[in-house]
């Protein structure tokens, strides 16, 4: 778990693409962000003021990520007065109706598919309505349709909406959806920015 010194700056607005194989550092790197492991050493800044132990809470609260080892509960926190059109739109887009609700703060059924609950996950992570989402291999579960559709449909809404997003993946076939593609090797983000023929074999 350990990061070679690096710097890395995220804009409203903008979806970053993170690639690189097992162990070069991905997931630390994102749990470096949403401040859920503290940096032996250098800073973070939000709106170009560092970051400190008093605003810790506030920013993390930025952030709606969904882990690869992310878990589901019963009891959803936090929403309050959700429009219930809203939910029954997004349990359609998610193709989730039918399948699983969220009535009264509570998920009706958690016996879903991995890939559904992903799906389930990413339509709590639209109620949370953080401005950043992070999203470590989100579509590793999904089948190829519902794949094209996260990349090319709901990333750029989300950007569309002015949320920063920055996404762990290997889909090599959407570099074409992000506006900027970093790639990690044994703890460092490699100099420059890279697309889809700086990995073709």
């Amino acid at each position: 778990f350990r990061l070679k010194p690096f710097s890395f700056e995220l804009r409203r607005g903008e979806i970053v693409f993170i690639v690189g194989g097992n162990g070069s550092g991905k997931s630390t790197f994102l749990k470096l962000m949403t401040a859920l492991y503290a940096p032996s050493a250098g800073d973070v800044y939000i709106n170009g003021q560092p970051l400190f132990a008093g605003t810790i809470s506030s920013y993390r609260n930025l952030f709606s990520p969904i882990f690869t080892d992310f878990h589901l509960f019963k009891r959803v926190l936090g929403l309050r007065d959700v429009d219930r059109g809203i939910i029954d739109g997004l349990l359609k887009k998610m193709e989730l109706t039918g399948i699983t609700d969220i009535r009264d703060g509570r998920i009706t059924n958690l016996n879903l598919s991995t890939g559904q609950k992903k799906r389930l996950a990413l339509i709590i992570s639209y109620l949370d309505n953080r401005p950043i989402c992070v999203f470590d291999e989100w579509a590793a579960d999904q089948d190829p349709v519902f794949r094209r559709t996260f990349y090319e449909t709901l990333l750029p809404e989300m950007r569309a909406q002015g949320k920063a997003i920055v996404a762990v993946t290997h889909d090599d076939h959407y570099f074409h959806v992000a506006d900027r593609v970093y790639k990690m090797e044994e703890g460092s983000f490699l100099p420059g920015e890279h697309h889809a023929k700086a990995f073709e074999v």
